[in-house]
């Protein structure tokens, strides 16, 4: 039975969602997801949870999770993969402070901080500063640096500019709108090209079919995530045929060369993650779970 943690009359558990490769057509890692549930066995939105809560309590919240989902990573931990973990501001900013905490915490779950990376959520902080601190403190344990949901609330060019992510995800949305509307998706390409001049891997999110697959490809896209390919589960599988297969039609259909030129090579990142196996590939579900 995966790992479970008790926060304020609710049940928290996690769940990991793959994040995929599109030059390599293979798997690049897991997204840690936060699923809760209430005293009647209600499911509770994971952003619920933060409703009402200072500052002190959301990083409390945020440093739960986090330690429940390594310690859930460790028990279907494939071995290669990176573990892509969500960080609030204000938790970020606590965590300067407690680097060597921070540290242990992940070598206690048999991880290195380089099979690490923090999503920095799109979330205000009150110093912006203090945040680009922390970001840098989090570089020196050797740690990726996401930032998430980008295109929403604060996620912007500036905070990329000052953070210098190693990968920025693009917020559902912006492929929900690219997808409906001609003039979003001759924008999206534009997006991910200053996105990739400004030094950061681009990570689509809420792929939920082929159209919106193709579509990210087409924009340059390096990774993609999303029901198409698999849904969040507590488990993880190994076996990456049909994926791999996928992706790679994917990629032909929208190959920007004829097929007999090679394919443009995937931006340099600042950190090199290895890659394993991925889970097989599924139907997505008729609804869809944020």
């Amino acid at each position: 039975m995966p790992p479970t943690i008790a926060f304020n009359g609710h049940t928290l558990s996690s769940a990991f969602q793959p994040i995929y490769d599109v030059h390599e057509s293979r798997l690049a890692g897991y997204e840690g997801l936060l699923r809760a549930v209430d005293g009647p066995g209600r499911s509770v939105r994971a952003n619920d949870l933060l409703e009402g809560l200072d500052t002190a309590e959301i990083v409390s919240i945020d440093r739960t999770a986090r330690t429940l989902h390594l310690r859930s990573f460790a028990s279907v931990d494939p071995g290669h993969a990176l573990l892509f973990l969500n960080v609030h501001p204000a938790a970020a900013v606590a965590d300067a402070e407690a680097a060597i905490a921070v540290r242990n915490r992940i070598g206690y779950f048999g991880l290195t901080p380089a099979r690490v990376c923090y999503e920095i959520l799109e979330n205000t902080c009150e110093d912006e500063g203090r945040l680009v601190d922390a970001v840098a403190a989090y570089r020196e344990m050797g740690l990726a640096i996401a930032m998430d949901d980008f295109g929403v609330a604060r996620s912007n060019f500036d905070r990329v500019a000052s953070l210098r992510p190693d990968y920025v995800k693009l917020d559902r949305t912006i492929l929900a709108r690219a997808v409906g509307d001609a003039k979003a998706r001759r924008m999206l390409p534009s997006l991910v090209d200053m996105l990739h001049g400004m030094g950061a891997r681009v990570v689509v999110e809420g792929i939920e079919d082929s159209a919106g697959a193709l579509l990210a490809i087409e924009a340059g896209a390096d990774m993609l995530q999303g029901y198409y390919f698999a849904a969040p589960s507590a488990h993880i599988a190994d076996d990456d045929v049909l994926v791999g297969r996928l992706l790679d039609e994917l990629v032909r259909m929208r190959a920007p060369t004829p097929s007999n030129q090679p394919r443009l090579a995937a931006p340099r990142r600042r950190t090199a993650p290895t890659h394993v196996s991925a889970p097989a590939y599924r139907e997505p579900p008729v609804e869809t779970v944020e």
